[in-house]
């Protein structure tokens, strides 16, 4: 924990799982702009935790949830576990936040209303590569003192083309990196519009090639596909720890969006974006 000055650095112990984390910094490098900023809630949203469908050790098929209470939940309420109305987590101040090793000094307050923490005027990207980062918060209000610590890591610049197709591995590559301790997180949904959609994450070591096997990518394109699906590629190192209310994490790293496609289905906007021989249905975007 925080005892003063800059803590001895540590290596970074890995995200938060999404059941767990009540709170996330993100360091990033994004392609026009460097951001630094975070929150922390005094709890988990339940609705926010997916369930966890298929998961390799690599790659997880997560499924959106849709909790259900009765009488509906009004007000600063969201569904429970249980199916009963509880408070909706509230974002807390965790006191002043001073990240060191960033390419300017960095001193946070938590911004009113709504105890956001985010620091203007960032270099693009804040980090050098190989940086030891280290983000330490004061605690307040009953919270107490904690530490994070990341990397910087050379940044993704280039845009990966996915086709996704039944029966074929997802091949995804990028250029290695040197960064001690940095990973490669990968999201992907293609189904925009579906009531229980499923979506990908998977973690890759930075070797600067990864496969996404035959039967997750089967089992992703049956569940659904509507809408434009999205993708990003992100190099990055994670760190957690755990407060009084949960699980915090820092990410470092810099994501880029992916142009993904799913071979058979084609997104639209309007009629003219289909073949000749099919329309648009509007309502879940995809041309049938």
């Amino acid at each position: 924990n925080n005892t003063g000055g800059v803590p001895n650095f540590t290596e970074p112990r890995g995200a938060c799982t999404q059941a767990e984390r009540v709170g996330r910094f993100s360091i990033e490098k994004q392609s026009d702009f460097g951001v630094v900023q975070g929150a922390v809630a005094d709890g988990v949203v339940p609705t926010s935790i997916p369930e966890i469908v298929t998961d390799d050790g690599v790659c997880q098929l997560l499924k959106r949830r849709n909790l259900s209470c009765t009488p509906a939940c009004v007000g600063a309420e969201t569904c429970g576990e249980d199916g009963e109305c509880i408070d909706y987590p509230r974002q807390i101040s965790v006191g002043t936040v001073v990240i060191d090793g960033l390419t300017k000094p960095t001193t946070i307050e938590p911004a009113n209303p709504g105890n956001t923490y985010f620091a203007p005027g960032a270099d693009n990207p804040r980090f050098a590569v190989g940086s030891e980062i280290t983000l330490s918060a004061s605690g307040d209000q009953g919270h107490g003192p904690f530490d994070l610590f990341g990397r910087g890591s050379e940044p993704l610049t280039e845009t990966p083309i996915w086709s996704l197709e039944e029966g074929q591995d997802l091949a995804v590559t990028w250029a290695a990196g040197t960064t001690e301790g940095a990973q490669i997180a990968v999201e992907l949904t293609i189904d925009q519009h579906g009531t229980s959609p499923l979506s990908l994450a998977c973690v890759f070591d930075d070797t600067g090639s990864g496969t996404v096997p035959t039967a997750i990518i089967d089992q992703l394109i049956t569940s659904g596909v509507s809408g434009f699906p999205n993708g990003r590629i992100m190099r990055r190192t994670a760190d957690k720890v755990e407060i009084d209310v949960g699980c915090v994490d820092m990410l470092v790293g810099s994501p880029v969006i992916a142009d993904v496609d799913v071979i058979g289905f084609t997104p639209c906007n309007s009629p003219d974006d289909c073949p000749p021989d099919q329309t648009c249905n509007l309502k879940i975007e995809l041309c049938e």
